[in-house]
């Protein structure tokens, strides 16, 4: 195996990486330790009548998703658009 050479700067080591193979280096690594979180969800309940329901149903699924994706994407879309007091 090859030795990771001494980099002067972080443009210097892409470039070196850009050409070179890291498998190349493996023994040259550490396993590194990384967990990853999600941000906790709190469950809210609405309610709407069959018909909204049905509508929602069906531009989700053209859109290939669930309807409930659908309304948390509408929802999140429409807090980025408007702006807080």
């Amino acid at each position: 195996m090859k030795k990771i050479p001494k980099f002067r700067s972080e443009k210097e080591e892409a470039d070196f990486w850009a050409t070179h193979d890291s498998t190349d280096y493996l023994s040259e690594t550490k396993e590194a330790k990384v967990k990853f979180t999600r941000p906790s969800k709190k469950l809210v309940s609405l309610r709407l009548d069959e018909n909204t329901i049905v509508k929602l149903k069906k531009i989700a699924e053209s859109k290939g998703i669930g309807y409930l994706e659908l309304v948390r994407m509408w929802v999140l879309e429409n807090l980025n658009k408007t702006k807080a007091a």
